[in-house]
């Protein structure tokens, strides 16, 4: 099965300010467990922070695989331009529009 292509740049994990969900981890809109931009909690981290188990458990209802990546995508990347993060992090949203048309 495919998965969302997150590139481990570390945007989203140093934007959790006013997201409720993620409070308890939140020190001035850093996760705590982030550390040397690498999550020290990966595999049991929130739901949240866990793209495809997310959809499954929360988003699916409302919407498809495919424009809950892109969405995801779209945000990612808006996130590292505003960080000023290497393009090289950027998920390329054409290769990723003909990936998820194969799910």
């Amino acid at each position: 099965m495919y998965s969302f292509p997150c590139t481990e740049c570390g945007a989203c994990c140093s934007s959790i300010n006013n997201i409720e969900f993620l409070t308890e981890y939140n020190r001035d809109g850093v996760c705590v467990n982030l550390v040397n931009n690498r999550c020290t909690i990966y595999e049991s981290r929130p739901l949240l922070c866990r793209v495809d188990a997310a959809f499954d458990e929360i988003f699916s209802k409302n919407m498809t695989r495919e424009a809950y990546y892109l969405a995801n995508a779209l945000a990612c990347n808006e996130l590292q331009v505003a960080k000023n993060i290497d393009k090289k992090f950027r998920i390329d949203i054409d290769s990723l529009k003909a990936s998820i048309r194969l799910i």
